[in-house]
């Protein structure tokens, strides 16, 4: 009995074709593989956890307030009970709402459960116009200095001659990224690994991680962020040249005035 073909994906349409109904197939495979088909890039889950997440972290649904019952908010949204049902165990699971058995469900204080990584989202619920975003932006910055600084003061004791050589060849690189803010936020967090790993620390990796996804998830800030890109690359020399000097108490004083003229400069360029 000859076996079906498998068929390659189409690379024009994006999409799988459909598998051929064969004899050999059992009845319930074949209903299976019938009812499949190619999945959305954004679920309809997806759509409305993104739009309560945004009124949640934009402070239009408070801490502290009841949401309508699922009746009210599946029709309002337009969706179906167990769509909402989906998106509120989504909401809980980022810490953003409760839920409780017969008492309905409840905007948390995101500030007391979220963690590191909900900043990035709470800022891209704000425009640049609203109060709050440039205070969220300051304390990002105020983040990556605390970040960069103990990094550094650590990996002067730590590191080793192949951390050195990591770190100069994305400094190279940088060099060709230049046009591209978002290539270049990626080459920047990729000499921040390797400066952390310098470090052996591994919270301070952890905390890494939660930056990791803003060049794909928030292009716009990104662009924001490292907006004078040219001007930034003799830093990365000397980053390199301070973690060679093997003197981490000079470390933390120098990065401390660093970053903190460079940070107040951006914020003059970008305050509302």
């Amino acid at each position: 009995m000859k076996k079906p073909v498998n068929r390659p994906h189409t690379a024009l349409t994006g999409r799988v074709p459909s598998v051929p109904s064969v004899p050999s197939v059992p009845s319930e495979a074949a209903e299976t593989l019938a009812v499949l088909g190619p999945v959305a890039r954004l679920s309809v889950v997806d759509a409305v956890t993104d739009r309560l997440r945004i009124e949640i972290l934009a402070g239009r649904l408070r801490a502290g307030s009841r949401l309508p019952s699922e009746r009210e908010l599946s029709v309002a949204l337009g969706v179906n009970r167990l769509t909402l049902r989906a998106a509120l165990a989504r909401l809980e699971a980022m810490g953003l709402v409760t839920t409780r058995h017969g008492s309905g469900t409840e905007v948390a204080a995101w500030r007391e459960r979220a963690g590191l990584e909900t900043l990035g989202l709470v800022i891209g619920a704000l425009s640049p116009e609203e109060p709050a975003w440039i205070e969220l932006l300051t304390s990002l910055l105020e983040v990556r200095r605390v970040l960069a600084t103990e990094a550094v003061a650590l990996a002067c004791e730590r590191h080793t001659i192949e951390d050195i050589n990591a770190m100069q060849a994305i400094a190279d690189e940088q060099t060709t990224r230049l046009d591209d803010p978002q290539a270049y936020a990626r080459g920047d967090l990729d000499f921040q690994r390797v400066l952390v790993r310098a470090a052996r620390n591994i919270g301070l990796e952890l905390i890494l991680n939660s930056f990791a996804r803003y060049p794909e998830e928030q292009p716009e800030l990104v662009a924001k962020l490292y907006d004078k890109r040219e001007e930034s690359l003799p830093f990365y020399g000397a980053l390199i040249a301070l973690v060679q000097a093997g003197d981490p108490e000079s470390a933390r004083t120098t990065l401390r005035a660093a970053f903190n003229a460079m940070d107040a400069e951006w914020i003059r360029r970008h305050a509302p």
